[in-house]
């Protein structure tokens, strides 16, 4: 909907993927985007998917990255545990609150205007409840039918969530430093407790050494970027000690 052509493949499985990414060029009006389709995690997947996939995932995409302007939620038709999960995250662990992002809520086919959706108490307490502050809410639909019997709709939406992303995006992006982005996002899950049960510092800084050592061990990556990995890591673990 966003480049304005057929780019992405999509996937309705449960089954574990991780922080794969794919990156797509979009232009809106005189501006052009990159923009990183990414899976976050589904339901279920923190009990299939091994946890060094995650940390090989989420370090691949950070060094890609040279900054970042906006995030963009999208979820379909309402907030479930996974999109809490993802909007903390992206938005807190990932970005550290520091890059604005907003929600596309897709699937609303059977609204006759679907903004009605956000429209709805219900459903805006339940971002409250979830404490999920988007900057913009675009309510759309992202299917134009089999026979084209939504294309009206469609591309309205479209024009929608252009517009969402035109007025919202930051204008300097957004970055840090490798390794002391990693540093951060290091810090922050231990904060959350967002990828691992409740532990102390000792044991998990023992765990995070163990789950990398076991990705550089089981994956395929090359040595020069192995020893990148452990660098980052190690000046995580520094900047991590400072705060206990």
């Amino acid at each position: 909907m966003i480049v304005g052509k057929d780019v992405a493949k999509v996937a309705g499985t449960a089954e574990g993927c991780t922080f794969k990414n794919e990156a797509y060029e979009a232009t809106i009006g005189n501006t052009t985007f990159t923009i990183y389709d990414t899976t976050g995690l589904n339901e279920g997947d923190q009990g299939r998917v091994p946890h060094w996939e995650a940390i090989r995932g989420l370090y691949t995409l950070i060094r890609q990255l040279s900054g970042v302007s906006l995030l963009v939620c999208c979820m379909r038709g309402r907030v479930r545990d996974n999109t809490t999960f993802n909007w903390l995250l992206f938005n807190k662990v990932i970005c550290g609150e520091k890059v604005p992002i907003i929600a596309v809520v897709t699937g609303l086919e059977t609204y006759g205007d679907p903004d009605d959706w956000w429209r709805e108490e219900a459903n805006q307490n339940a971002f409250k409840k979830n404490r999920m502050g988007p900057k913009d809410v675009g309510c759309v639909v992202s299917y134009q039918g089999r026979r084209g019997e939504f294309s009206e709709i469609y591309a309205k939406s479209q024009t929608k969530v252009r517009d969402l992303i035109m007025e919202n995006y930051l204008r300097e992006p957004w970055s840090e430093e490798k390794e002391e982005w990693f540093a951060h996002i290091y810090h922050n899950i231990f904060i959350t407790r967002l990828c691992f049960l409740s532990c102390n510092r000792l044991d998990y800084s023992a765990k995070m050494r163990s789950l990398i050592s076991e990705l550089i061990k089981v994956s395929d990556m090359e040595k020069e970027d192995a020893e990148k990995l452990e660098a980052a890591l190690l000046t995580a673990e520094k900047e991590f000690r400072k705060g206990y």
